[in-house]
């Protein structure tokens, strides 16, 4: 896996985005044997599309409009957590000209991806 591009950004907002996806990672993986982590970018159509991606818990995508809400939460009684973390991450990426989303399968692990303008 290689570096990660250099964006134009609030270094600090990005952080946050960073901190927010990783923690999430974290979490819906910690009750796996080995939890598996992985984080990439690449080029799309003008934009840096970068990747956060588990081995967790998952979730069912029929339930992904809820997922960047503030206080939407899918697995509620499972894990702790605020329900701000993704709708944070929603705001910051879209302040920055770019948008969220995320594909998952229960038991399968979760990918988050967000995408900004290329410079």
């Amino acid at each position: 896996m290689g570096a990660l591009p250099t964006v134009a950004c609030d270094e600090h907002l990005m952080e946050q985005v960073w901190v927010n996806l990783l923690a999430n990672a974290l979490k819906y993986s910690s009750k796996c044997p080995v939890a598996r982590i992985g984080v990439d970018a690449g080029r799309g159509d003008g934009t840096w599309v970068f990747r956060v991606r588990d081995n967790g818990v998952g979730f069912d995508m029929r339930y992904a409009d809820k997922l960047f809400k503030v206080f939407e939460r899918l697995h509620s009684g499972e894990f702790s957590g605020t329900g701000i973390g993704l709708a944070t991450v929603q705001r910051i990426v879209s302040r920055h000209g770019g948008r969220v989303w995320a594909e998952a399968r229960p038991g399968e692990g979760a990918t988050f991806y967000f995408s900004l303008p290329a410079d």
